[in-house]
């Protein structure tokens, strides 16, 4: 899973990094890859095969549905319907661009998953065990106050990114996002857990034939069906407060927020619109 994700950010990355992201794809997955496992020659070559037929069909299927959804921003943006509703609608459309990309690259690493040998994929699951107690590790060591401090420096500096310099009203609301958000840190880390967990139950079997296929497919697409309902119910009501948070952000806006904002998302436009061109 932690592959996908590597593949995803990249795919669909946004910022000023855009072009160097989309261009040097390639080898920016061998270069987070490393960390992770080792390949042999003959499964370098194959990934390879593969990767570079998932960045032609994402240049190909993918960008103009990105100018499509952006330009639909933009509209909203300078018509002033930037309401709860289409904020939700937004999202839910931002999600589907890594749920497709997502959908195509698993199969194909389902039918390669089989190559591994078992000293790979135990050293793989190792790499990840090991990230996640650094992730716990950090986590843990910072007080309550610290925790909410890095994620209102996060959100303000995403926020800024799009608009500008904030005012403190602005400030103001996402202090109160932060503190009507329901912590899911831990429960996020239990899912984790259990997903490796079942990963790695089913790499340690030694049929890999079409039922090992299948199973791991099953858990490269869904992986949501390891999440408990808790998570799944606090995952759902932060994101109805995002919506709410957002939409309130948009309608305090000053006439340079919005400007900086509709300049941020044509550069953007302009940046897939290059890609898609080369």
């Amino acid at each position: 899973m932690r592959l996908l994700i590597i593949l995803l950010a990249l795919l669909t990355v946004a910022g000023c990094s855009t072009k160097f992201a989309y261009r040097n794809a390639g080898w920016l997955t061998y270069w987070y890859l490393d960390d992770y496992i080792s390949l042999t020659d003959e499964q370098t070559s194959r990934f390879d095969e593969r990767l570079q037929l998932w960045l032609s069909w994402h240049k190909v299927e993918e960008l103009d549905k990105y100018i499509v959804h952006l330009k639909q921003i933009k509209a909203d943006v300078q018509a002033g319907n930037m309401s709860v509703q289409r904020i939700a609608y937004h999202q839910k459309t931002l999600r589907s661009h890594w749920h497709r990309i997502r959908n195509k690259l698993a199969p194909d690493l389902a039918k390669m998953a089989p190559m591994l040998t078992q000293e790979q994929s135990e050293a793989f699951f190792s790499e990840l065990a090991a990230f996640e107690l650094e992730s716990i590790k950090k986590r843990q060591k910072y007080s309550e106050q610290k925790r909410k401090q890095r994620w209102l420096n996060k959100r303000e500096d995403g926020l800024e990114r799009w608009l500008g310099d904030l005012n403190d009203a602005q400030e103001k609301m996402i202090a109160a996002v932060y503190d009507n958000q329901q912590d899911t840190g831990d429960l996020r880390s239990q899912y984790r857990a259990d997903y490796q967990r079942q990963l790695k139950r089913l790499f340690t079997q030694p049929d890999r034939g079409k039922q090992f296929e299948m199973r791991l497919l099953t858990l490269l697409t869904e992986p949501e069906q390891v999440r408990t309902a808790d998570l799944d119910r606090r995952i759902k009501d932060n994101r109805q407060q995002s919506d709410q948070f957002l939409a309130a952000v948009y309608q305090s806006l000053s006439d340079k927020q919005r400007r900086h904002l509709v300049e941020e998302l044509e550069a953007l436009i302009d940046d897939f619109t290059s890609l898609k061109r080369e």
